[in-house]
């Protein structure tokens, strides 16, 4: 069975990271971790832990469980890098504040509404 561009693309990154020295443990997406990124990874020599998730430079997305739940991991410490390639230039990025936010789309600022919010767009008769 054909793999996914992104899952090859994962499993290079993957690869890429544990032959720097990293644990890389691959989270896998459901009904019940909606959000969560693809990787949890953890250098012992360093120190650091990261939650990485993997994008495709020519086509990426962010789903809306992913910009609620990174918003609010941000607003409580917890960062989320996104990697696109198995390269130095992006690992450098691993040792910078959390890049998600330089991948933000403006769209996505309509997945952190409270559902008060969007019923008062879709209703605004029955605004409060």
């Amino acid at each position: 069975m054909a793999r996914r561009p992104e899952a090859r693309l994962q499993d290079k990154i993957v690869t890429f990271l544990e032959d720097r020295g990293w644990l890389v443990e691959t989270t896998h997406g459901n009904a019940f971790q909606k959000g969560i990124p693809d990787l949890f990874c953890w250098h012992q020599q360093l120190g650091i832990v990261r939650w990485i998730d993997v994008k495709r430079r020519e086509r990426h997305e962010y789903t809306p469980h992913q910009c609620r739940t990174w918003t609010r991991w941000e607003a409580h410490g917890l960062g989320v890098w996104i990697m696109m390639e198995p390269t130095d230039d992006e690992y450098a990025k691993l040792f910078d504040p959390p890049n998600f936010r330089d991948h933000w789309k403006p769209r996505y600022n309509k997945y952190l509404r409270t559902p008060v919010e969007v019923l008062e767009e879709e209703f605004p008769e029955c605004k409060t």
